[in-house]
């Protein structure tokens, strides 16, 4: 008989922690302090959003499947265009923003973990944080923009 291990569970829907962002909300599903740091999950809830300044992750890399909405990336130097079923990986330190003229929904998983706890962070601080703060809690979690023109927030090309 094969030794399985511990055993696993299940994160319903509406059950994770929620994390309100303006018009946008997140709900976090997996925290890596649960699974040995090795990931964490979150649903990303968005409204329309016209553009978006680049930044990076040097900490962790990024899956996102894009569950509901259209959606329009650039991860580093391509720009790709993602509906319902895409899925898009953003290596580790790849600068990256996208758009949504829609609105949809997004699966996050970050590997290893630290993007989910960079939100949980963000939601402590609430809607009213000072760009100090902000900025505080990105550069605990290695997450860097681009300065200059290059920083500028991208509009995907229409």
């Amino acid at each position: 008989m094969a030794d399985w291990g511990e055993d696993g569970w299940a994160v319903a829907a509406g059950s994770g922690s929620r994390v309100d962002q303006g018009p946008h909300w997140l709900e976090v599903l997996l925290r890596g302090r649960d699974v040995g740091g090795s990931m964490g999950a979150f649903v990303f809830d968005h409204d329309k959003i016209p553009e978006n300044p680049p930044h990076a992750h040097l900490a962790f890399m990024k899956i996102l499947y894009v569950l509901d909405g259209r959606y329009e990336f650039r991860v580093g130097n391509a720009e790709l265009s993602a509906e319902p079923g895409t899925l898009l990986v953003v290596p580790r330190g790849s600068y990256h923003a996208f758009t949504t003229s829609t609105g949809g929904r997004v699966l996050f998983v970050c590997s290893p973990s630290g993007n989910e706890e960079m939100f949980l962070e963000m939601g402590h601080l609430g809607t009213g944080a000072t760009p100090d703060q902000t900025a505080a809690v990105a550069a605990r979690f290695q997450t860097v923009s681009l300065s200059g023109e290059a920083g500028r927030a991208w509009k995907a090309a229409c």
